[in-house]
């Protein structure tokens, strides 16, 4: 996956994203792309990445699942 910029400041990213548009039809590849976002995360963070991102793993996770349920 290719990012630009930290993997933390694209989950922030992410999260402030979703949250905006919470209620909102969210283009498919949007999603995708979060999705994809989430895996390359968590292997960083398995790999013992020096960003702080479980909580944003979290709160991305919390947003997805939000909107699955809805």
């Amino acid at each position: 996956m290719e990012i630009h910029g930290s993997i933390a400041n694209n989950l922030s990213s992410a999260v402030k994203s979703a949250r905006r548009l919470k209620g909102q039809p969210i283009h498919t590849d949007t999603l995708g792309h979060w999705t994809e976002l989430l895996d390359h995360a968590r292997l960083e963070h398995s790999k013992g990445s020096t960003e702080q991102l479980a909580i944003l793993i979290v709160e991305l996770e919390s947003e997805l699942a939000d909107r699955a349920d809805s």
